[in-house]
């Protein structure tokens, strides 16, 4: 009977924490490319070409207006 509780408490755990990770990793892609140009990417713009007015057009352009879901069609 005992077993039957201990095993019971462990998959509702890992469920739970199945269904955290699920919901950090949707986070974390929600929110990828929504920050500022840091040193590096403007870098990396202008040696392929870009001005830095370039640039940052470019981010807002195509990652700030980029769709967040897969499938949406606006």
């Amino acid at each position: 009977m005992v077993d039957a509780v201990v095993g019971a408490v462990i998959m509702v755990v890992a469920t739970t924490s199945l269904l955290f990770a699920i919901e950090v990793a949707e986070q974390a892609f929600d929110q990828t490319g929504r920050y500022p140009l840091n040193d590096e990417e403007r870098t990396v713009l202008e040696q392929a070409g870009l001005s830095a007015d370039d640039a940052e057009n470019f981010w807002q352009q195509n990652v700030l207006k980029a769709p967040r879901e897969v499938g949406t069609v606006e």
